[in-house]
């Protein structure tokens, strides 16, 4: 198999707002450290160019973390990957131009990576349970950056089947926590933990998009007006209890309709938005029902952005020999499926 060999990989993840460094041999971690910018809280939403600055300020720091904790030689790692896109462009040249100096300084390969991609095969990394995706599986990768659907066949053959034509789900948890006035980095979890509470009483509009597409701006915006109306009488507690089901009634219906059209009971919920329990259980629930078989990730550190699945593509392409090229700037928005 692939991941079944000794490479070291080093990964860098830098697309958004947090710096994070893994090592990983094969597809077991040896170190991963992130560090999270918590200063974009005052400004409900991360601001690019504080991003771009802190990376630039932290990057060495968690690298050299990372290495430590590893227990892992300099000299003895195969292979420097990093996200290559999609992400601000500025908090990903800084990774870029990381990486591409430690690759060079040590004479190794140098590996971009979709960093969706990281999402897609983040149930890959070692578990104590040794329980892994089978091929071929419907895979929902739900952040706040994206929301797509893939039909994911093997390593190599990766199609796009449905994606969000506006917002993304975790882009809709973001808003609504700033509407509700909790912290921005701890929203969505205090949307979890209310839900848990409440009850299922505010009935919110469910988007009409055909197919396996999304929409969520609409949902957005009438959330955003609805608190603002009923400010004064509104029930957090109900409210995010009504927003939890609300979602899953949208992802159970495309869930279905996946299934339906490709016939693969294989499936795979990823992301910073299958952190949310709530909707675990639930998921859990209709897969049971319907003898889906169903692989969320247990391990909360590789399951929102973070260096180790960086690391574990970096691997596989490390295996097929797919290297970037020293002399070029490659940062792009990678709207390729390839690997």
């Amino acid at each position: 198999m692939v991941l079944k060999n000794n490479n070291i990989i080093l990964g860098i993840e830098t697309s958004f707002d947090d710096t994070s460094c893994a090592i990983l041999k094969g597809n077991i971690i040896c170190s991963n450290i992130t560090y999270t910018q918590k200063l974009h809280n005052e400004f409900k939403g991360v601001k690019p160019n504080l991003a771009y600055n802190l990376h630039l300020v932290k990057i060495y720091e968690i690298v050299r973390e990372s290495i430590d904790k590893s227990k892992i030689k300099i000299k003895d790692i195969n292979a420097i990957s990093y996200t290559k896109g999609p992400g601000l462009i500025g908090s990903l040249m800084v990774g870029e131009n990381f990486s591409k100096s430690m690759a060079l300084s040590l004479n190794i390969p140098l590996i971009g990576v979709n960093h969706i991609h990281g999402h897609i095969f983040s149930n890959f990394i070692y578990n104590r349970e040794k329980i892994y995706p089978k091929f071929p599986y419907i895979c929902f990768s739900l952040s706040g950056g994206h929301t797509k659907i893939f039909l994911i066949k093997n390593f190599l053959d990766i199609k796009e089947i449905g994606r969000t034509l506006d917002d993304s789900l975790g882009n809709l948890f973001d808003k609504l926590s700033i509407y509700l006035g909790f912290e921005y980095y701890n929203g969505p979890r205090k949307i979890e933990e209310q839900s848990k509470k409440g009850k299922f009483l505010y009935k919110f509009p469910i988007p009409k998009v055909k197919g396996l597409n999304f929409s969520f701006s609409g949902l957005i915006t009438y959330l955003k007006r609805f608190i603002k109306k009923n400010k004064k009488r509104i029930n957090k507690k109900d409210l995010c209890k009504s927003f939890i089901e609300t979602i899953f009634i949208i992802l159970k219906d495309k869930i279905y309709k996946a299934i339906k059209k490709t016939k693969i009971k294989n499936l795979v919920i990823t992301g910073g938005v299958s952190y949310n329990e709530e909707l675990n259980k639930k998921i859990k629930k209709i897969s049971y029902k319907n003898k889906w078989k169903l692989y969320i990730n247990k391990n909360k550190d590789v399951i929102k952005d973070n260096a180790a699945m960086i690391a574990l593509v970096g691997n596989i392409k490390y295996y097929y020999k797919y290297y970037d090229n020293y002399n070029t700037i490659s940062i792009s928005n990678l709207k390729s499926n390839k690997l």
